[in-house]
């Protein structure tokens, strides 16, 4: 007995999507990626690993930072570039705070202490903590998107290729990366 090719036949898989990538989720509403963002690396996170990136690029003897002005203006970059992560996470912490709020609710006292200080912002004036998009359209003001792009990918580069003593951080550099270029992009997409 010949089986009907159309019965129990198992759903046709969806292909070309991606829907569990926070840059799906961004395309309908770009703000509320940044609770994905600050879930999969916590303000500290994003301070060790740029500051380790920034190490690797100016230790990388075949990068785009091998003249002195190159790399002073890498310094001024990162200095900006974590002031902007920086105001995205309160951004993030006033948009989600009730969110949080359930997120945490099981954890001891100790537990709650020892995430709100890790999670501190240090860089920017207490101004700018008020209002963080003063710090948004400081990074915006102060750099062309192409610019960053270029220095985004310049970075990226400048890490996936070193070879030194410095050990590499356990994160995946491209996935870091998807994270601070969505970043850029959304200060772009706000001061306008």
């Amino acid at each position: 007995m010949k089986s009907n090719p159309h019965e129990n036949k198992e759903p046709a898989l969806k292909r070309f999507y991606k829907p569990d990538h926070f840059l799906v989720k961004s395309d309908y509403n770009p703000v509320s990626c940044l609770w994905e963002i600050f879930q999969n690396f916590s303000l500290e996170d994003f301070r060790r690993e740029i500051n380790h990136w920034q190490n690797m690029a100016l230790s990388n003897d075949h990068s785009a930072y091998d003249e002195g002005n190159a790399r002073e203006d890498l310094i001024d970059f990162i200095q900006l570039l974590q002031r902007l992560i920086e105001a995205f996470h309160i951004i993030n912490e006033r948009q989600n705070a009730s969110r949080k709020l359930r997120l945490i609710k099981g954890f001891s006292r100790k537990m709650k202490t020892v995430i709100s200080q890790i999670n501190q912002p240090i860089l920017l004036t207490n101004k700018e903590k008020e209002d963080p998009c003063l710090a948004v359209n400081l990074f915006c003001k102060a750099f062309e998107k192409s610019y960053v792009r270029i220095e985004l990918l310049d970075l990226l580069g400048a890490v996936t290729s070193y070879e030194g003593v410095k050990s590499a951080y356990t994160v995946n550099p491209v996935m870091f990366y998807q994270h601070i270029h969505y970043l850029t992009r959304l200060a772009y997409s706000m001061a306008k």
